[in-house]
């Protein structure tokens, strides 16, 4: 399982999607050093962003999508950049595997162990997640 790929339901079954980005000779491009440009320029831009979502509000009239489309907005223009600098094209790539009922058992255990582990040893800021923690005694 790779760091870009996510679960989803579909046709009542659960699927792992791996999304990855190739160029034309076959190589994988690093997401994570799309993820680090991507959060740099959200961070050090806010200023010229502003008018994008500007932008994006007017086409789509709603300021909420206004800020979605700034961020694919800012995702385009960082792949350009790549595809001018490097003299090649990314594409996306998309492969899907169907899960078991078993698996999906498994990994959900998996997951779980997971989050309690980063929770357990402080790698994971919970102050902020919305809990619902009706009826839970801390005494």
């Amino acid at each position: 399982m790779s760091d870009t790929g996510y679960y989803r339901k579909k046709d009542d079954n659960i699927e792992y999607l791996d999304v990855t980005l190739i160029d034309d000779d076959g190589e994988e491009f690093d997401m994570e050093t799309l993820r680090n440009i991507f959060k740099d320029t959200i961070e050090n831009k806010k200023d010229s962003l502003e008018k994008i979502i500007d932008f994006g509000t007017a086409i789509l009239g709603d300021h909420y999508k206004g800020v979605p489309f700034m961020f694919g907005w800012v995702i385009q223009k960082i792949i350009n950049t790549y595809e001018i600098k490097n003299d090649t094209k990314l594409k996306i790539q998309i492969n899907s595997e169907v899960l078991d009922t078993d698996e999906i058992k498994d990994k959900t255990v998996d997951m779980l162990e997971d989050l309690l582990d980063r929770i357990k040893s402080g790698d994971l800021d919970i102050t902020d997640m919305p809990l619902n923690m009706n009826g839970m005694d801390y005494e």
